[in-house]
Formats: C-alpha cells, sequence, structure tokens
C-alpha cells in the first residue's frame, strides 16, 4: 500500500457527504416520528446538560481499541507508544464512518501501521486478531442478546403469557436445522432461475470461502501473537468486551436520557444488525439506511413519539462525533506520520 491512498482531501470530502446524509435522514426520521406530546414529554424527561455525557463511552470504546493494539504489538516485538496506538485506533474509526462500506478503515489502519514501522504483514496479523476477537466476543454474547430480544415478541400472547417463552428454543433449533439441511437448502436455490441469472451459487461459494480463510487467518494471527501470553490475551479479551459494551451503550443510554428504561442486550442485536446493513449499503454513513430501520425497528421497545429524539442522539454520538472527533484525531495522525 503506498501512502498517497491514505488521501486525506478524498476522506475529507465524503466524510461531508455522509455527514450531510445522515443529518437529512435523521432530521426527517425526528420529523415523521414526532407528535404534539414530544415537546412536552422532551421538556420534562430529559435533563440536557447529561446529554454530552454520551460521549464517555465512545471514548472509552475508542481508549480500549487503543489498549488493545498497544499490547499486541507489544507481543510481537515491535511495541506501540500507547497514544500512538490510540490515534491509530480513532482514526480507523473515522476511516470506517468516512468511506463506503467501511473499507477506509483498513486501509488507514495498516498505513498508519506502517509508517510507525509495524510491516504490511504484522500490521495485517494484528488487524485479523482484533477481527477475530470482535467475533469471539459477539459469539459469546449473542444468545444472551437473543434470548432477550425475543422476549418482545408478541406472537401470540395467550400461548407465550408464561414467564418461559417456548419461542426462544428458535434461536437454537433454527441455526441447527440451517446447518444439518444446507446442502438440500443450497441445490433447491441452485434451480430457480434468478439464482442461475444472478450467478448467486458461484458468489455465495465465494463469500464463504473468503469468510473462513478470515476466521482461520484471525484465529492463527491470535495463537501466533498470544502464544507466549496468555495473560495478555485473557486481558485483550476483556477489553474487546468492555470496548463493545461501551459502544453499544449509547443507544440505550440515550433512551434512558428520555426517561424510558429500556433493556439494552435487544438493542445490542439491532445495533449490530444494522451497523452490517451499512457495510453492505456501500454509501457513507448508511445512506440513511440505519436511521430509517432504526425508526422501524425502536417503536417495538419505546413510544414512537419519542423514536426520532433517540436515533437524533445516538447517531450524533455514533457516527457524526466519529467524523468530526475522529477527523481531527486522523488528520493530526496523517501529518505527523507522513512528516516522519
Amino acid at each position: 500500500m503506498k501512502s498517497t491512498e491514505l488521501n486525506l482531501k478524498k476522506f475529507t470530502t465524503i466524510a461531508i457527504q455522509g455527514l450531510v446524509i445522515t443529518v437529512v435522514a435523521s432530521s426527517l426520521v425526528l420529523l415523521f416520528t414526532s407528535s404534539g406530546e414530544t415537546l412536552h414529554l422532551l421538556k420534562n424527561n430529559i435533563s440536557w446538560p447529561l446529554v454530552p455525557l454520551l460521549a464517555i463511552p465512545v471514548l472509552l470504546s475508542w481508549t480500549c481499541n487503543g489498549v488493545r493494539f498497544w499490547l499486541m504489538s507489544r507481543c510481537i516485538g515491535t511495541p506501540l507508544p500507547l497514544r500512538r496506538a490510540w490515534a491509530i485506533a480513532v482514526s480507523s474509526e473515522f476511516g470506517v464512518a468516512a468511506s463506503p462500506g467501511g473499507v477506509g478503515g483498513t486501509a488507514v489502519r495498516l498505513g498508519f501501521l506502517k509508517k510507525s514501522g509495524i510491516s504490511f504483514v504484522h500490521g495485517g496479523s494484528l488487524l485479523a486478531a482484533d477481527v477475530f476477537l470482535d467475533i469471539l466476543f459477539f459469539a459469546c454474547i449473542m444468545p444472551f442478546a437473543l434470548y432477550a430480544l425475543l422476549q418482545y415478541l408478541t406472537l401470540d400472547s395467550a400461548a407465550f403469557s408464561n414467564d418461559w417463552n417456548p419461542a426462544w428454543l428458535l434461536m437454537f433449533l433454527l441455526p441447527v436445522g440451517l446447518f444439518l439441511f444446507r446442502k438440500i437448502i443450497f441445490r433447491s436455490l441452485e434451480k430457480q432461475p434468478y439464482f442461475k441469472q444472478k450467478r448467486l451459487g458461484g458468489r455465495l461459494r465465494l463469500m464463504r470461502g473468503k469468510l473462513t480463510h478470515g476466521f482461520r487467518q484471525g484465529r492463527t494471527a491470535t495463537r501466533l501473537i498470544f502464544q507466549d501470553h496468555r495473560g495478555v490475551l485473557v486481558l485483550n479479551f476483556l477489553l474487546t468486551a468492555v470496548q463493545f459494551t461501551a459502544r453499544y451503550s449509547v443507544l440505550p443510554f440515550a433512551i434512558l436520557l428520555l426517561g424510558i428504561p429500556v433493556n439494552p442486550l435487544p438493542l445490542i442485536v439491532m445495533q449490530g444488525a444494522l451497523y452490517l446493513i451499512s457495510m453492505v449499503a456501500v454509501a457513507p454513513g448508511g445512506g440513511g439506511s440505519v436511521e430509517v430501520l432504526a425508526a422501524v425497528a425502536l417503536p417495538q421497545l419505546m413510544p414512537a413519539n419519542l423514536v426520532g429524539v433517540a436515533i437524533l442522539l445516538w447517531r450524533l454520538f455514533t457516527y457524526h462525533f466519529y467524523l468530526l472527533f475522529g477527523g481531527v484525531v486522523f488528520a493530526r495522525t496523517f501529518k505527523t506520520l507522513m512528516r516522519n
């Protein structure tokens, strides 16, 4: 990768586009979800001086990410200064937010690591191990999050009115069924005209191959980096847990500021799904898809007339703050590393 690939002007242009798109989308959601009671509820329920505190979980998340890279760089014998590791972590978050599909995050991280004296091979290993630990954390938390989410299902209040809801068995039975009958399902899909026309079979096999390769690469990188540092591995995993707990706590805290207690676990599933959609959308900030889909999902968990306000607060700190504050860190780090 050449240093010219990290184009400050290009990142800034795309970031501004994403900022405008998401502000417009959030404003439209606020407009269409508000009612005559919204202003009254905001005046009586929310403490506006507490709103800036929503930046604390974001800063904590960035700090955990930076410390994780600082620890891993020490494990491979090319230690980074803690301040530099934090700056690279924040800059890569800006790269994700300021690029279609989030592809800029990888380029920023690998480019800045290279300029800091870590080769692309080692930088790629650090990145693979980082992603692997992310996946491991979500694999641990997902059953609990799905169970909490299914408590909100209203399939049949008479049938599921007991404390134990049998619908939660679907989170085990459905994946097992899909795995056991995957070949039959795939062969049936291959016979469909649309499936053949779009060559979806080959694309799915390619995607599966990439995912399998990426998972194995991450597992191998994790084993190599931490083979003589088991304690650091445990600490890194705990930092991963704190990082994502902080990152996904902004929306529950924003809703809580509106005077609405809510179970945060279902919101983890929702935010994770929306994050993936924003990556697939291949548009800055998800092209407004995150705001619109959140406006559809959140009324199941809170009053509809406050949904727009919650989304505005949430995106202000989990996207706009990433662009503005993260952009400043990215620009300073870019100039420092390019000068050196």
